[in-house]
């Protein structure tokens, strides 16, 4: 098997080596054409526009006319290897409140520790399958969905815990048969270290801000694993999760939206979940994520810029893919400077001809001007991402403590870096066709 292996990786490697050198190629051309200051401008400028357009919808927002009737609810938790977490999310998922009792399917998908054990001691409270092989989360669900009877399907993680209210809050969104989705405010349980506490941090504000902002432009792009309410009328038409998928949640947000259904958000409704404790854990997830969405982005390419999708079609959906890419090429072409700037210091150290960095940065061909709007944009950009990690707190209803400083100021300098290079290995990935698995 190692024999076979091997050609298969050093191929891989050959074609991420050519992959990389075209991109970093492309990059380079377009530094070489566009000074610093006018990318930096340029993206700032866009990213301001599309932060001012989302406030103006949050601002704009009006109460959801809310259903007073509760159909019957049937709860889906797919577990692989979750013996950790399986006890507590069960017992959270049986505390929720709702008017009618609730039907719970747990599948088992084959787990190799203790999960199935753990399930079974809450035999009696909910039905148990369980998977003679693993299939993956989406089949899972897919069979469990073949028992429903109900109108509504909870899906919920088995490392998640919903509050004793989310249904209560989540179900009344369902206001009109066109609602597919509903989801909620997905916060982090419990954050043990600095990674985890950055998180908690971009939790709330993407779950929070973003997602009430895009839900008024019916502009939801995933409906979050942890835990989404979907008709089962509309999952039935988009023949359920896609099982090849390694990012289903997203997927079946998209296929919603490209079948005319709407998704609505309630931060009323709190849903804790595990995330990563490690960077090296964050890194592979956050990789499945974006190259989930480039997949994804290219299979729903239809809906690029088309009006027949209404305001997802015609700003959200595209915005979404600029706003990444502007990430990219703006952390690309700093980390370049720098570098070149360090090389240049090295050099001077060791007595050696310094390097030309002009074709990188010459703060000479500027106008004062031109400084003085970089330094304005820079300043507004940051009040701007300030302001909506402060609504963000709001609708998480938490206040910012003095804690909590240090990992909001990585999450907006630091971390928003290592997304978009994340972003650019998951591009690397998706060119050279790296196998896609969990």
């Amino acid at each position: 098997m190692g024999k076979v292996a091997q050609p298969r990786q050093r191929s891989v490697l050959l074609w991420l080596a050519f992959a990389l050198a075209g991109l970093l190629g492309g990059l380079w051309l377009l530094f070489s054409l566009v000074p610093y200051m006018w990318i930096f401008l340029g993206a700032n400028f866009i990213f301001v526009f599309i932060s001012i357009v989302y406030l103006l919808e949050f601002w704009g927002k009006k109460p959801e006319t809310l259903s007073k009737e509760f159909p019957g609810v049937t709860v889906i938790v797919s577990a692989y290897n979750s013996a950790p977490t399986i006890e507590a999310s069960l017992k959270a998922i049986l505390a929720m409140r709702y008017p009618k009792p609730f039907k719970v399917i747990v599948v088992d998908d084959a787990s190799t520790d203790n999960t199935y054990a753990k399930m079974k001691k809450f035999a009696g409270k909910l039905t148990i399958l369980r998977n003679p092989e693993n299939k993956g989360k989406a089949a899972s669900i897919n069979q469990a969905l073949k028992l429903v009877k109900t109108p509504l399907v909870a899906c919920i993680d088995s490392d998640t815990y919903p509050e004793c209210n989310a249904l209560e809050k989540m179900v009344p969104l369902f206001n009109s048969p066109k609602v597919g989705a509903v989801i909620a405010l997905v916060c982090v349980e419990k954050p043990r270290n600095f990674i985890q506490k950055i998180q908690q941090i971009e939790y709330w504000v993407s779950f929070g801000f973003w997602h009430t902002a895009l839900g008024k432009l019916d502009g939801l792009l995933v409906t979050p694993g942890p835990m989404s309410v979907y008709s089962a009328a509309a999952l039935r038409k988009v023949r359920g999760f896609d099982e090849g998928n390694i990012t289903e949640d997203m997927e079946i947000a998209l296929h919603l939206q490209a079948e005319g259904f709407q998704i609505k958000c309630t931060t009323a409704a709190k849903i804790r979940t595990e995330v990563p404790d490690t960077f090296g854990k964050l890194y592979r997830q956050r990789l499945r994520w974006l190259r989930g969405k480039i997949f994804n982005g290219w299979r729903y390419s239809k809906m690029l810029f088309n009006s027949s999708y209404g305001d997802f079609g015609r700003f959200v959906y595209p915005a979404s893919f600029v706003n990444e890419l502007l990430g990219v090429i703006v952390v690309s072409r700093v980390l370049l400077m720098h570098a070149s700037n360090a090389f240049n210091m090295a050099l001077g150290a060791f007595n050696l001809a310094e390097v030309n960095a002009s074709a990188l940065y010459d703060a000479g061909i500027y106008s004062n001007a031109v400084v003085n709007s970089s330094a304005f944009f820079f300043v507004f950009t940051v009040i701007l991402w300030g302001y909506i990690v402060w609504l963000s707190f709001r609708l998480a209803g938490e206040k910012i403590h003095i804690g909590q400083l240090l990992p909001i100021t990585v999450f907006m300098t630091v971390y928003s870096m290592f997304i978009s290079l994340v972003y650019f290995a998951s591009m690397l990935h998706e060119a050279v066709g790296v196998e896609r698995k969990w």
